[in-house]
C-alpha cells in the first residue's frame, strides 16, 4: 500500500510540476491622504473557492505616503483591505490595475477594477455589506420569525441596491453573479445557524421553538444545493460541514450503517454535479491538512468526472501533504527556523534560536491565542498533563498567534497557568512557519524530539480524559522522554 501511495504521489508531483501558472497579477497603487498608517494589508484574498484559503499581502507606506503592491490571482478573488484596523471588502480580477486614494473617512478606487470596489465600499457605507448580516445574527435577540423577516429584508435591500447602482453597467457579469450568489449563501448560512445562537442566548430549548418553514427546509441538501453557487467558498465550506449532520440522520435512520459509511453516503450520494465535485475535493483537502489520507474519498474522486480546478486543487493538496510528511524526523526546515518570534521581554528571536534553548527536552508546542475559546478551554488539561509528567524532560511551549501588549502578559499567564516558555509569532498568521504548513487556525499542536526534530505537526489536544487515564498524548510524550 505504501509503495502504491508513493507511486501515486510521485506521478502527481510530475503532473503538477509540468503545469504552468496561468494567473495574472493584480497591480495596486495608492496614496494616503490623511492619517499615519505604516502599511495597507490585503487579507484573506481567496481566489480558489474549493480551498477557501486566504492569503495576506502587505504594502508598506513610503516617505511620500504612497504604496504599491502586486497580488497574484488566477480567478476572481475576494478579501479585505485593512488600514489601521479598519476593514473594507475588496474584489479582484486578474489584470486589475487599481489606484486607491485613502482618507481617514473615505476610500476612492480608480483604474481597471474600480467600479466593483467602489460599489463594495458603497454597500459598506449603506450598511448593506455582509458584516451587517452577521452583526444582527450575533445579537440573538430576535425571535426566529423576526430574524427571518430581517434577513429577507437585508437580502432584498442588497439586491435592490445592486440593481439601482449608478455604475451598474460598469460592473462585470462575473462580479454581479458572485455578489448575487454570496447574498443568497450568507442568508442561508445565517438562517441555518441562528437557532442555536437564539436558543443559547435566551435559554430556550431549540425543540420548543415555533419555526417558520424556511428554518426547516434549509436543513435539506436538496433545498440549498445549486451548482451555480460553487463560486462561493462559503457555500462549499458550509456544505462540507453539514455532511456530519446529514450522516447523523442516515445512521440514526438505519442502525446497520456505521458512522463512517454514513459520512460517505452523505458525501457521495446526497450531492451531485459540480457541488459534489467541489465539496468532495474540499473534503479531501481538509483531511489532508489534518494529516489524514482518506483512501475511500480519494478513490471516489478519481472515478468521478471533474474539471481542471478540482484536479489541480487535489494535486496541490497531495503534494503539500507529502511535503509535510517528509519533515518528520528531519532537521527543522528553514521556514521553521527562520520564523521570527518575540519573547515576554519584547526581544526578537528566531524559531530556531528558541528551539535551541530546549535541546535535550521534548517540546510540546501549543500554537494558540487569547481570543480563541477552544485554545483556552484546553489549558486546564494542559496544566494537569504538565503536572502528571512531573520532572520528565518535557517542555510545554506556548506561542501566541496574536500580539500581546506588555500589560497583558499577566492575563496570558493566568490563562495558561504558567509564566514559563511564552512567545509570540511576530507576524501572526502571516508567519513563515504557519504559511508553509498552511495553518490558518488555532489551537494547533506540534511535538519535537530532544534534538529539535519534528515528530508530529498535528498532535493531539489536551483533553479532560487526562484526569481519568493515560491518554495517547501523555503516552507519546512519556515514551519520547524516555529515549
Amino acid at each position: 500500500m505504501k509503495k502504491l501511495l508513493l507511486i501515486i504521489i510521485t506521478t502527481l508531483l510530475v503532473v503538477s510540476c509540468s503545469r504552468k501558472d496561468t494567473g495574472k497579477a493584480v497591480n495596486i497603487k495608492g496614496e494616503i491622504l490623511s492619517g499615519n498608517p505604516e502599511n495597507v494589508k490585503f487579507e484573506f484574498i481567496v481566489d480558489n473557492p474549493i480551498t477557501g484559503r486566504g492569503e495576506t499581502y502587505i504594502a508598506q507606506i513610503d516617505s511620500n505616503d504612497k504604496f504599491s503592491i502586486s497580488i497574484p490571482i488566477e480567478r476572481i478573488a475576494t478579501g479585505r483591505m485593512v488600514i489601521v484596523g479598519t476593514r473594507h471588502d475588496v474584489c479582484l480580477l486578474p489584470g486589475d490595475d487599481l489606484f486607491i486614494s485613502i482618507d481617514e473617512n473615505s476610500l476612492n478606487f480608480k483604474g481597471k477594477g474600480s467600479a466593483r470596489n467602489n460599489f463594495l465600499y458603497q454597500t459598506e457605507i449603506n450598511n448593506l455589506w455582509d458584516r451587517a448580516y452577521y452583526e444582527e445574527s450575533n445579537k440573538g435577540n430576535l425571535s426566529p420569525k423576526e430574524f427571518l423577516e430581517a434577513m429577507n429584508s437585508f437580502k432584498q435591500k442588497r439586491i435592490d441596491f445592486l440593481n439601482s447602482y449608478t455604475d451598474y453597467g460598469k460592473l462585470e457579469k462575473e462580479f454581479i453573479n458572485l455578489y448575487r450568489v454570496e447574498t443568497e449563501v450568507i442568508f442561508e448560512n445565517l438562517i441555518g445557524s441562528y437557532l442555536q445562537r437564539y436558543s443559547y442566548y435566551n435559554k430556550i430549548p431549540v425543540d420548543s421553538l415555533e419555526l417558520p418553514d424556511e428554518f426547516r427546509s434549509i436543513k435539506y441538501f436538496s433545498n440549498i444545493t445549486d451548482d451555480s453557487k460553487v463560486i462561493s467558498s462559503d457555500y462549499l465550506h458550509n456544505l462540507r460541514n453539514q455532511i456530519y449532520s446529514k450522516a447523523r440522520g442516515i445512521y440514526i435512520a438505519d442502525s446497520t450503517i456505521d458512522r463512517k459509511d454514513a459520512i460517505y453516503i452523505a458525501l457521495f450520494d446526497s450531492l451531485s454535479g459540480k457541488t459534489r465535485e467541489y465539496v468532495l475535493t474540499k473534503w479531501i483537502c481538509t483531511e489532508l491538512s489534518w494529516d489524514k489520507y482518506d483512501t475511500v474519498a480519494i478513490n471516489k474522486f478519481k472515478q468521478i468526472e471533474k474539471g481542471e480546478l478540482a484536479e489541480n486543487t487535489f494535486v496541490k493538496a497531495i503534494n503539500k501533504y507529502q511535503e509535510k510528511r517528509s519533515l518528520i524526523n528531519q532537521p527543522l526546515h528553514k521556514e521553521f527556523t527562520e520564523t521570527v518570534l518575540v519573547d515576554t521581554l519584547n526581544n526578537q528571536l528566531t524559531f530556531g534560536e528558541m528551539m535551541s534553548k530546549y535541546r535535550g527536552n521534548i517540546v510540546y508546542l501549543d500554537l494558540w491565542g487569547m481570543g480563541c475559546g477552544p485554545c483556552r478551554a484546553a489549558m486546564p488539561y494542559s496544566k494537569i498533563l504538565r503536572e502528571k509528567l512531573g520532572k520528565l524532560p518535557v517542555k510545554f511551549v506556548f506561542v501566541s498567534v496574536e500580539p500581546v501588549d506588555d500589560a497583558a502578559w499577566n492575563k496570558v499567564y493566568e490563562a495558561t497557568f504558567t509564566k514559563e516558555n511564552h512567545y509570540i509569532m511576530k507576524n501572526g498568521f502571516n508567519s513563515r512557519l504557519l504559511n508553509f504548513m498552511e495553518i490558518n487556525w488555532v489551537p494547533n499542536y506540534m511535538i519535537f524530539d530532544k534534538e529539535g526534530k519534528l515528530i508530529d505537526y498535528n498532535a493531539d489536544r489536551p483533553s479532560s480524559m487526562v484526569e481519568q487515564q493515560e491518554t495517547e498524548l501523555e503516552k507519546t510524550l512519556r515514551e519520547l522522554a524516555a529515549l
